[in-house]
């Protein structure tokens, strides 16, 4: 018994194979397509920076926030002279992203005890217009 293979079926008329007009024409079509997409990658990369620097700048404003309410918490022992000394600005993001805060203090009640709203703004790399805002008010029982 002799295996071998079967030889292929003769090729009928138009059958010969690919042309090279069909292959232009396909990478053609292939180029055409590619450019299409392009905008698409463009946009993509343009998001994914701004969503990166967005998260910089609220991770910035939350850990000057947590820090405030954790040298202040609400306890008698706050004096409002020390609450307005924490205020500052330039503050520079530590992760080396550019992104810079500044914090705010209100002005002293009249009375006491009493809270002082403290507001944190977080700034993008460049930019002077606050990207996030964030506002706490601490309680002071003394000026």
């Amino acid at each position: 018994m002799d295996i071998r293979p079967e030889p292929p079926e003769p090729l009928r008329d138009g059958q010969a194979g690919v042309s090279l007009v069909e292959i232009v024409v396909a990478m053609f079509l292939f180029a055409i397509m590619s450019v299409a997409v392009l905008p698409l990658l463009f946009g993509a990369v343009k998001a994914s920076a701004i969503n990166r620097d967005l998260v910089a700048v609220t991770s910035l404003a939350n850990t000057q926030l947590a820090t405030l309410e954790a040298t202040f918490p609400n306890s008698s022992d706050n004096s409002c002279a020390a609450v307005a000394a924490a205020a500052a600005t330039g503050i520079a993001d530590s992760s080396g992203s550019g992104a810079t805060a500044s914090i705010t203090v209100g002005s002293c009640p009249g009375s006491y005890p009493a809270t002082v709203t403290v507001t944190v703004r977080a700034f993008r790399p460049g930019s002077t217009t606050a990207s996030i805002i964030l506002n706490s008010a601490i309680l002071v029982a003394a000026p």
